[in-house]
């Protein structure tokens, strides 16, 4: 027993152990970023959220274990900013950001760092933790805009403030599984609307229990009245007919300023993107005007 305690508190094991450590910060970002770009459907809630708290736990008891070791130390500083990102970035998901945060806290807390620098950066991160969270409380409750709406905008040019609570499971998939068409049911401007988007299903990314559906940069196709009928089905893996409209994939996913063509007059050519923006207005007309 005694030499196995030995061994345990040897320097060098602790060390070797420390780097795993890593690990944990490579798993906290990717949480981050299939939080960000994607939607998580839960197959078993409870299944999940064991094996969440478990890995979390895991990594916990290991980092506060060899929490002098250098590896580590420097984890407990990278980690805390990351579960910051994730609060952000996941507002409202509290069973996926508590655990995280914990750790975080706790190991933060425990390392090998001097008390001084522990002081300056505790109360550092305590600012930016509590000033993030009113910063997206405030942005989100008074003016509607999201991390998920300020980013998918400026890096596709697509406006796309989507509110997963409206979210049906109902979905359109090709084929062969590349595409989803999704629909969300949204109340605008005291109108109850429906926002057909395209998905790229092909960048899901599957684990136990649970499934990250990746929504960042989807193409919305149509927007109408809720209780429309435009029979939305995939003609082919690439082509999609909603509301008498084709539209290809490549059309859907096509940058803005490739949309149109200037003819010789002057004028663009309308596709059939630009054509579907067209109904999206004539739908909205016909729902303010059916009351």
């Amino acid at each position: 027993m005694e030499k196995l305690l030995k061994f345990l508190k040897n320097r060098w094991f602790l060390l070797g152990i420390s780097f795993l450590s890593f690990i944990y910060v490579y798993f906290l970002g990717t949480i981050v970023l299939r939080t960000f770009d994607s939607y998580l459907e839960i197959e078993n809630f409870s299944a999940m959220m064991v094996s969440y708290v478990f890995v979390n736990f895991i990594f916990g008891v290991l980092m506060f274990f060899t929490r002098k070791q250098i590896p580590t130390v420097i984890t407990a500083l990278i980690i805390p900013v990351e579960s910051l990102i994730l609060m952000i970035v996941g507002f409202g998901q509290w069973y996926i950001i508590i655990p995280p945060v914990i750790v975080s806290a706790v190991i933060f807390l425990s390392c090998g760092v001097g008390e001084s620098c522990k002081t300056v950066m505790g109360t550092l991160l305590l600012i930016m933790f509590v000033a993030g969270g009113l910063a997206y409380s405030v942005m989100s409750s008074y003016f509607g805009i999201s991390v998920r709406f300020v980013a998918t905008d400026m890096f596709t040019d697509q406006d796309q403030d989507i509110d997963f609570s409206t979210r049906s499971m109902n979905y359109l998939v090709t084929e062969d599984g590349k595409y989803r068409l999704v629909y969300y049911a949204e109340q605008k401007d005291e109108h109850l609307v429906t926002s057909y988007y395209v998905e790229e299903a092909f960048k899901d990314k599957e684990y136990p229990f649970a499934v990250f559906r990746r929504t960042f940069g989807c193409r919305r196709v149509l927007v109408t009245a809720y209780e429309r009928d435009v029979n939305p089905h995939w003609i082919s893996n690439d082509k999609l007919s909603i509301d008498g409209i084709t539209l290809t994939v490549e059309e859907i996913f096509a940058p803005k300023d490739n949309e149109g063509e200037e003819t010789g007059s002057g004028e663009e050519t309308k596709k059939p993107s630009q054509t579907a923006a067209a109904t999206t207005t004539a739908a909205k007309t016909e729902a303010g005007g059916g009351e």
